[in-house]
C-alpha cells in the first residue's frame, strides 16, 4: 500500500494504485475459493473539535468455501 499523503497533500494517485491492488487482491482470493461474507469500514481518531487526524480502514471479511 502506498501512502496518500506527502509534504504536498493528497497524492490521487497513490489512491488509484491502492485501489487496484486491493480490487486485484480482492479477485484473487476469490477465484481462489474464498467468500466475501461483508465489508466494514471503520474510524480511528484522536476526537476533539479541531482534531482533523484519523485513520480510515475498510475491513474485508472472508470464508473459505
Amino acid at each position: 500500500m502506498l501512502n496518500f499523503y506527502n509534504v504536498a497533500g493528497i497524492r490521487f494517485q497513490n489512491i488509484a494504485a491502492n485501489d487496484a491492488v486491493i480490487s486485484s487482491k480482492l479477485t484473487t482470493m476469490i477465484q481462489d475459493g474464498w467468500e466475501l461474507i461483508f465489508v466494514t469500514s471503520g474510524v480511528e481518531s484522536d476526537a476533539g473539535s479541531s482534531d482533523g487526524q484519523g485513520i480510515f480502514i475498510t475491513r474485508y471479511v472472508f470464508k473459505k468455501n
